[in-house]
């Protein structure tokens, strides 16, 4: 008889230890270093890891501003396996739950995909993560797929874009992932960011709106000159806002020189002459654009913890010395590329490339390509068909000033920031006895959108 009143009513001693935390200040801690402490990282058959900073350092500092009052959101673009989802999203919620208990809502493409984040990330994550499992309500009704209550009254809602999710609720954090997967139009009431924003207001500065995907959207403007280094093609979605913020992109200092130079298409070099994919993508490197030195993918990881981001507006010399007056907004946006993604290999990255520009040489159909450009290379993409219209300027622009003489050696020749077309590129570099753009010659014309196609 007495078990089963004990089975039946709650005890007192657990409610007062349940509702304790409420009256306890929140943990004031970077957000990265709260998920380096208390988050683990499964890696299946019951085995986990702490979540590693240095193996990802470049989203650290994303992470961190989510914590900053001074910003209304964090816009995070960057190529498939970066790690943006471990960190920001996963790394975000143990962070909410842990360190600064608050709502919080997390909108996946679909609802499939939402589901499957709840069971198989989430699911997998709080049973890894001792402290994020204690919190947990112990309650049946209130740890169910999309809705997940914990025991200070916090709730986590994993949801998909529908005006529903995004109407009469209130959350002090909103995380929107893979957002330009996301429909253009939410059910006739506008643009996913705008609704989610929303969301947070009530909460003035300490409301926060995440937003993280690799592009999607195809550039809507194919006469587009660049005004800023740090600017990107107009295109709808991710990068519409990113350019809203202050623009960050991430930089590497040349192990030769010193100098730092953005780790990006245009820089990768060494596999054009090579007709074979495989072999191709195995003789792929870096050249620095200052002095044309060499840098090997066993160097990427080190260069990535040495890696900065540079707000627009901002320079930086060969001993990490920052000037400049950088651009101010309330949102903060990061921008990188696939060269610099921990997860993904150059030879992986410069196969998957080749094999799609074979298959359009083959077929005419672009849609390998887009995708390679978009998830791999973290890139918007220019349609073949577009590249017609601005033929005409492209000569131009390959057009040398009078006087100029060509380097017999390898010297370095400015190319400002533009691209063959209209693309952001790195400095133009003399290799061997013609000039090249990051090992290509300029009278190639490219397969690529982006830049001047690497040789």
């Amino acid at each position: 008889m007495k078990s089963k009143m004990s089975e039946k009513y709650a005890s007192a001693v657990v409610l007062g230890q349940d509702i304790s935390s409420l009256s306890f200040p929140p943990r004031r801690m970077p957000v990265a270093d709260a998920v380096r402490q208390y988050m683990r990282v499964p890696m299946g058959a019951g085995n986990s890891l702490p979540w590693e900073p240095n193996l990802t350092p470049y989203i650290v500092e994303p992470m961190n501003c989510l914590a900053k009052r001074e910003f209304d959101a964090v816009v995070f673009v960057g190529p498939a396996r970066t790690g943006k989802t471990l960190g920001l999203i996963d790394g975000w919620i143990i962070y909410s739950i842990v360190c600064y208990p608050a709502g919080l809502l997390v909108v996946q493409m679909t609802q499939e995909k939402a589901q499957e984040h709840s069971k198989k990330r989430l699911a997998r994550t709080f049973r890894a993560s001792p402290e994020a499992a204690r919190r947990l309500s112990p309650q049946r009704n209130d740890n169910n797929v999309h809705d997940k209550i914990f025991r200070d009254g916090s709730v986590l809602k994993i949801g998909w874009p529908s005006i529903s999710i995004f109407s009469s609720s209130d959350y002090k954090r909103v995380a929107l992932t893979d957002y330009d997967r996301f429909p253009a139009d939410i059910d006739g009431e506008g643009d996913a960011f705008s609704l989610a924003s929303k969301r947070t207001t009530t909460f003035m500065s300490a409301g926060m709106t995440l937003v993280e995907s690799s592009p999607g959207r195809e550039i809507t403007d194919v006469k587009w000159h660049q005004e800023f280094p740090h600017q990107a093609p107009p295109t709808t979605g991710i990068l519409s806002l990113y350019n809203r913020g202050d623009r960050r992109r991430w930089y590497w200092p040349c192990p030769h020189c010193g100098e730092y130079f953005k780790p990006a298409m245009g820089t990768v070099t060494g596999y054009r002459d090579i007709t074979d994919p495989v072999q191709a993508s195995e003789a792929a490197h870096l050249c620095c654009p200052h002095c044309q030195g060499r840098i090997d993918a066993t160097q990427k990881r080190e260069l990535n913890n040495r890696g900065v981001w540079l707000i627009e507006g901002q320079q930086i010399d060969r001993h990490g010395n920052r000037s400049g007056i950088p651009r101010r907004s309330r949102i903060a946006s990061f921008w990188m590329e696939g060269p610099a993604a921990a997860y993904q290999t150059w030879a992986q990255l410069v196969c998957k490339l080749l094999t799609a520009e074979q298959e359009y040489a083959r077929t005419g159909s672009e849609e390998t390509l887009k995708a390679v450009i978009n998830t791999d290379w973290g890139l918007p993409y220019l349609p073949r068909r577009s590249e017609v219209q601005r033929q005409g300027e492209v000569l131009m622009a390959r057009a040398e000033p009078p006087g100029q003489t060509r380097g017999a050696g390898g010297s370095t020749f400015s190319g400002g920031d533009r691209g063959c077309a209209g693309w952001p590129s790195e400095p133009l570099c003399g290799a061997g006895h013609g000039i090249r753009c990051a090992g290509g010659t300029l009278g190639d014309r490219p397969l690529l959108a982006p830049s001047c196609a690497p040789r």
